[in-house]
């Protein structure tokens, strides 16, 4: 009686799970669901303070993992339809000296819009900027994301 108990259970846990549906290529990545690869941006990597909430309306410290796109991106919107989504970063090096951290890689959560930044640019918060930059001074550096 257990064993068959069991079975259906089990059975019915794989039904389950096979009628979720999978992420399409293009789709975003939710804080609830795994990174999708869509298409890698290269740009600089910039850093920023915490000075409020930022344009997704929500209230970090400067050591969260968090990230700001361009209006492009947040299509000039608050909140923006980024806002929650995570990225891949990359240090991929600088031309300036003073920044290490070539290679490093963090997953950061938008939380902001950075109007200054170009398409492809990243603004870092203070927690990502150190992460990705093993704590250089603030300055620019190549992101891959």
């Amino acid at each position: 009686m257990f064993i068959n108990s069991y079975l259906a259970i089990l059975a019915t846990a794989a039904n389950m799970a096979a009628a979720i549906p999978a992420a399409k290529p293009g789709a975003l990545a939710t804080s609830n669901s795994a990174l999708v690869k869509r298409q890698t941006s290269v740009g600089r990597g910039t850093v920023y303070d915490q000075t409020g909430p930022g344009s997704c309306q929500q209230n970090n410290p400067d050591s969260a993992i968090i990230a700001a796109l361009n209006n492009k991106w947040m299509q000039s919107q608050s909140p923006g339809p980024y806002c929650g989504q995570k990225i891949n970063a990359t240090n991929t090096g600088s031309q300036y000296n003073n920044v290490q951290g070539e290679g490093n890689t963090i997953i950061a959560t938008i939380q902001d819009t950075c109007p200054e930044c170009g398409d492809g640019d990243v603004d870092f918060s203070q927690g990502s900027w150190a992460q990705l930059t093993n704590g250089s001074p603030m300055s620019v550096f190549t992101v891959s994301w």
